[in-house]
């Protein structure tokens, strides 16, 4: 095959990966952008594979937004200062979060022209050489760190070359042959040494690392493995991986004993078994799957709850939640929601669900600090019998600004009760469905409710 057909070949192949990608989204909601960071040493083709990337997106219908580098326009005029560093990881991250937080330009892809990854390198680096003191380098690491950073970075590609090969990439078109402070062979050898130090010790903390070594590569090779990577993750993203546990037989006989839980009951039991992801169509299908369900129940000042009904566009037919007001708000743990399957506790993979899910539905945020769940578990028809109720209690403001995400919740206009925050008096005269009977009846003490055909016995098949 000559190198035009293999070429040809390639772009054949990314264009229709890329069209099977479009067509789920036609049929999935993307409910944030994937972030792609590209990090890496001085000439390893960074540069090129982000322009290769975001034209072969945009070209093939998705849409892209790039936050550049700012090094070139940082105040701190010495390039091996700590501070130059740490101002370039802040306007990163800036950028990140004011693009990921700007709900009227959503876009599919946003690329991080180095980002955080990029900035525990260097970080490195700078400690290797004894210009960073492990105090400062520890504190900035630790911040950048933070889950509601890195949760949000879905690749991370950090690109390589040797020395040499970066050193004749820079002075192809150059006059000169003399190094530079940072091109020349000692230096840029240290770099590469500080990116793998930063790949074996920090690696675990993103979703995905890729190094790219492109020292043998061209750039149609290399464009080929992080367009493809990068598809595959927006393919991911759109089908959407959701939580479960295997049901045990011990697990069983506890949940069947009542409807009601404190965390405590089940904690040995979720601190052994890891909890795993799989394509939700494949998981909904299992019944013996229980999917774990982080909600909570927002109270105001007043002891009023916030309601919300789900909209007609996400729930089936046989969701219990259909065309009923719930007295919580909530959803599926996510595989974006946990980096590490088996190093993250059960209890902080429910946190980080729950935080998302109340920042996308109903706009703000809050601190789980300290809160142990209820556990609520309703096994009355064959779609609850496959999901356990994480139930938290959440108190917030009396003027918390809400900002409904209309493609999940009826917003709040007209006589349309959702959204609004009601009395306990008030929410026992609604149409509950069964978790929020029960939430009513434990957490507020009410008894006006006849909760379950079954409520005597409080067992149930399994």
């Amino acid at each position: 095959m000559s190198e035009i057909e293999a070429r040809r070949h390639i772009i054949a192949e990314l264009q229709s990966l890329a069209e099977r990608v479009r067509e789920l989204k036609e049929q999935h909601r993307q409910k944030r952008p994937i972030v792609i960071e590209f990090s890496g040493s001085p000439k390893a083709g960074k540069t090129s594979s982000i322009y290769s990337l975001e034209l072969f997106l945009k070209r093939n219908g998705f849409t892209v937004q790039v936050v550049q580098e700012r090094a070139s326009v940082c105040p701190v005029s010495d390039k091996q200062s700590p501070l130059f560093n740490i101002w370039t990881a802040c306007m990163s991250l800036a950028g990140m979060v004011g693009v990921l937080e700007n709900k009227k330009n959503v876009v599919d892809v946003l690329i991080l022209d180095r980002g955080i990854f990029d900035s525990l390198c260097w970080f490195e680096w700078l400690s290797s050489y004894g210009r960073m003191e492990r105090q400062l380098k520890d504190s900035a690491e630790e911040f950048l760190l933070q889950k509601e950073f890195i949760h949000s970075v879905d690749i991370v590609f950090a690109f390589c070359a040797s020395p040499e090969k970066s050193i004749e990439r820079e002075y192809a078109n150059l006059l000169t042959d003399k190094p530079g402070s940072i091109m020349n062979v000692k230096v840029l050898q240290t770099y590469l040494d500080a990116i793998e130090k930063t790949i074996e010790t920090k690696g675990n903390r993103f979703h995905k690392v890729f190094k790219i070594d492109t020292t043998n590569k061209d750039q149609d090779q290399v464009g080929k493995e992080v367009t493809e990577k990068t598809l595959n993750t927006l393919r991911e993203a759109l089908m959407e991986r959701i939580g479960y546990f295997e049901k045990t037989d011990d697990l069983m006989r506890v949940l069947n004993t009542k409807n009601f839980f404190e965390f405590k009951d089940l904690e040995s039991w979720f601190g052994k078994n890891a909890i795993h992801f799989n394509f939700r169509d494949d998981v909904e299908k299992e019944s013996s799957y229980l999917q774990p369900i982080p909600i909570a129940v927002i109270s105001n000042n007043k002891n009023k709850v916030l309601v919300v009904k789900k909209s007609n566009i996400p729930n089936t037919e046989k969701s219990p939640e259909k065309d009923h007001l719930l007295p919580y708000i909530g959803g599926h743990t996510r595989r974006e929601d946990v980096i590490a399957e088996d190093s993250e506790g059960f209890l902080d993979v429910c946190k980080s669900t729950l935080k998302r899910e109340i920042k996308e539905e109903i706009g703000i945020s809050v601190s789980l600090d300290d809160k142990l769940p209820n556990i609520i578990y309703t096994p009355f028809s064959e779609k609850s019998k496959k999901h356990l109720a994480i139930c938290f209690k959440v108190t917030v403001d009396e003027d918390a600004k809400l900002r409904l995400d209309a493609n999940e919740l009826v917003l709040k206009k007209g006589n349309s009760k959702s959204g609004r925050f009601l009395s306990v008096d008030e929410l026992v005269n609604e149409e509950l469905e069964d978790w929020g009977k029960l939430i009513v009846k434990e957490f507020f003490g009410t008894e006006q409710f006849s909760l379950f055909p079954d409520s005597e016995t409080k067992t149930h098949d399994i």
